[in-house]
């Protein structure tokens, strides 16, 4: 009997072992910039995701920061908008001419989500790595964000950026019912990087950009299931 036990904790720890060292997928990752991205910070095991850490903003720092702030307007109620925000999947979100949709890591989980694996929803603790499509494609880079929050009773997204990219800081995706019954999406971003030509020139007309394409998707779903409920 001891003997089974042993066994049984031995193969228990095998198991474990395995799930801690298994290997992303590079295969199922079609941008190089994202490869690059996860090679740089070691992320070719799951148990490198376990590393990664977020840098959000820090309010006892407020004033080092810079504010980005942009309203969209969806034709839509609030609920089937917070539904769809929360739903969506990251390849149809994330899929525009300048941001697509590399990877997803779950913290809670353990767990990656590629391009083209069922999503179950959003939730706090995941990580979205994206691919961002600069200068007409003349230059690609990475960046990860992880989901801080997801706020039902207010409705809100809280996203961070996480440590090793450019820019550290926080956004927050905010929902009011206007009205006309439609839906005031919030999107507010506080950041810095340690270059001030890229937060006060390059920031502001590409962050207005890539979020752009990203409300435009959850947009254009979330009208297009109002239209098909009419």
């Amino acid at each position: 009997m001891p003997s089974a036990t042993k066994k049984q904790i031995m193969s228990t720890q095998v198991i474990v072992e395995k799930a801690v060292i298994k290997e992303v997928d590079f295969a199922r990752i079609k941008q190089k910039a994202v490869k690059k991205f996860l090679s740089n910070l070691g992320l070719n095991k799951l148990v490198g995701f376990t590393k990664m850490r977020p840098e959000c903003y820090n309010p006892a720092f407020d004033s080092s920061y810079h504010v980005h702030h942009k309203i969209f307007l969806i034709r839509s109620n609030i609920d089937r908008v917070w539904n769809e925000y929360k739903t969506i999947h990251p390849k149809d979100a994330w899929n525009g001419a300048m941001v697509s949709f590399g990877l997803q890591y779950s913290t809670k989980k353990n767990s990656i989500n590629y391009l083209n694996d069922p999503y179950a929803g959003m939730e706090k603790g995941q990580i979205i790595i994206l691919n961002l499509r600069l200068f007409w494609g003349g230059f690609n880079i990475a960046v990860a964000h992880e989901v801080a929050e997801v706020n039902e009773e207010k409705r809100l997204i809280k996203l961070c950026y996480m440590r090793g990219g450019a820019s550290e800081g926080s956004q927050w995706i905010t929902l009011r019912e206007t009205v006309e019954g439609f839906t005031e999406v919030s999107h507010q971003t506080f950041y810095k990087s340690s270059s001030n030509f890229r937060d006060k020139t390059l920031y502001p007309r590409l962050h207005t950009k890539a979020i752009t394409e990203f409300h435009v998707n959850v947009k254009r779903q979330a009208e297009a299931i109002k239209k098909s409920e009419s």
